[in-house]
């Protein structure tokens, strides 16, 4: 009888804990559902407008995976790659894509889950199995990873990534997935995995009035970047003009407009590329 009644009291423990841990496991989704829903929505009359401006020299193409731009009429330069900000509607970097574009590059931008870029750090992969023809046709172009923020982040991350058989690469051999690239382009953010030792250019453009990245963790993150490095300060700039989202909470007071940082965040891109 009294083992009988410890094993009743060891079952009725372990209910208890079973539901204890599905009751978490459901309060955990629920607020990251809550977390998640709350994101910065594109300006679709700024993206309306831009789009207006370059629409006989640009073309793109929506699907489920993400859109992509393509120059029409000229030579195409390289491939540019990337990655949204965190919490930000990926639309919302479509007008940064079409200054690009317009200058001659095919820009790919993913569609991300939850709006979260480290939901999908290999996103590239996913794009490159699904679209395996049409990548064929670009295979001797570079190619360069970019992202902005948060997203910049997981586009690092992604670099430091073994490399898979199907990725093929353009550098010399450094076992990661950086082989398939020319360089890295981030936009008001970092790498918090060490670059320092792959065969990359990189670039780093930030807004001098940024209010919200961790200039602090920037400057710490400096050993981490490749040798060949090259940083931009937009003289002006804030941390939500990279994108056409409005101002986010806690960036700094912009010096000039939105269309002016893209507009120069393209040219300062085109210009180091060609350099």
């Amino acid at each position: 009888m009294f083992e009988l009644g410890k094993k009743r009291s060891r079952k009725k423990k372990l209910l208890v804990l079973g539901i204890l841990l599905v009751v978490i496991l459901l309060a955990a989704i629920v607020g990251f559902k809550i977390y998640t829903s709350n994101y910065y929505a594109a300006d679709e009359v700024s993206l309306e407008a831009i789009q207006e401006s370059v629409g006989e020299s640009v073309s793109c193409h929506t699907d489920d995976t993400g859109t992509v731009f393509l120059p029409k009429g000229q030579q195409v330069k390289a491939v540019i790659f990337f990655y949204p900000g965190g919490k930000v509607e990926y639309t919302a970097y479509s007008a940064l894509m079409y200054e690009l574009a317009n200058k001659g590059y095919i820009c790919v931008l993913p569609r991300m889950p939850e709006n979260l870029a480290f939901l999908r750090v290999d996103a590239m992969d996913a794009i490159r199995t699904q679209y395996a023809q049409e990548m064929t046709a670009v295979k001797d172009l570079d190619w360069y990873l970019a992202g902005h923020s948060l997203g910049g982040v997981a586009a690092a991350k992604y670099l430091t990534e073994q490399d898979t058989p199907e990725m093929g690469g353009q550098n010399t051999g450094s076992g990661t997935k950086s082989d398939a690239f020319k360089g890295l382009i981030l936009c008001a953010s970092y790498p918090a995995d060490d670059l320092s030792g792959l065969p990359l250019k990189f670039l780093s453009i930030r807004g001098s009035n940024d209010g919200v990245l961790n200039l602090k963790r920037y400057e710490e993150s400096r050993k981490f970047w490749p040798a060949d490095s090259t940083e931009m300060v937009i003289d002006g700039g804030i941390h939500s003009f990279f994108g056409c989202y409005g101002i986010q909470k806690g960036d700094g007071e912009p010096g000039i407009t939105n269309m002016e940082q893209l507009e120069t965040t393209a040219t300062m891109i085109d210009e180091w590329i060609g350099n």
